[in-house]
């Protein structure tokens, strides 16, 4: 019991780290599940486009064994995300397509595992992810004439992972992530995404949410301890 007692090590100043981090995004909103004959988005497509986030970073490191580092780390991200598609009446054959963006700040919170080496290497973490809905728009186009569509920028906690390499250089650590996270609360049906729909050219406010967004960062942080 001693001998392992003494293989773990909880961290202290030099384990805090503070940073910031930028990257390239990916959305993806699933075509709804509409009965047949009903007006819907995205017929026979999903909402897809780019974006990007940046803000700050912190990691605290809990305990580290024999080769292994548990940390604890947050993030506070400003996200830009883009979303293009279609929406199409069956019924009538009037088709419009548009392009989502949404505003948010996102703060996740995950649990990390990684190894301990001086050098850096592999993590895995995982934990919930806060997005905070600041604003949205979408930019309709219909036979060539355009005007902006009615949205809403929901908030929402979703569930968050990232895989990712650091590269050890003492003070300073430079990861690079490959993040994802997942938005369970996107409703299934044209219907259920708009607030106050009430016809195909009356559709109310669409919801600008993306059930995944994947995120490839690269960062710099900093160990306070070594300062």
């Amino acid at each position: 019991m001693p001998q392992a007692a003494e293989a773990l090590e909880l961290g202290g100043l030099d384990e805090l780290e503070v940073g910031a981090r930028a990257g390239a995004s990916f959305g993806w909103l699933y075509r709804p599940e509409d009965p047949v004959g009903a007006p819907t988005l995205l017929y026979g497509t999903a909402f897809r486009g780019a974006g990007f986030v940046v803000g700050p970073t912190a990691r605290a490191a809990l305990w580290k064994g024999s080769g292994a580092k548990v940390s604890a780390r947050a993030d506070l991200l400003y996200g830009f995300q883009s979303g293009a598609g279609f929406a199409e009446d069956v019924e009538q054959g009037g088709r419009i397509d548009a392009v989502l963006r949404a505003h948010s700040l996102r703060l996740p919170v995950m649990v990390e595992l990684s190894n301990a080496w001086d050098a850096g290497g592999l993590s895995l973490a995982a934990g919930p992810e806060l997005v905070l809905g600041v604003a949205s728009s979408a930019t309709i186009d219909q036979d060539g004439r355009q005007s902006e569509m009615q949205t809403r920028s929901p908030s929402y906690v979703g569930a968050a992972m990232a895989l990712g390499y650091t590269l050890d250089r003492g003070a300073l650590k430079i990861p690079v992530e490959l993040n994802a996270t997942w938005n369970p609360f996107v409703a299934a049906s044209t219907f259920e995404r708009f607030e106050g729909y009430q016809s195909f050219e009356q559709p109310g406010r669409y919801t600008a949410a993306f059930n995944w967004q994947l995120m490839l960062s690269v960062g710099a942080r900093w160990s306070l301890g070594d300062s």
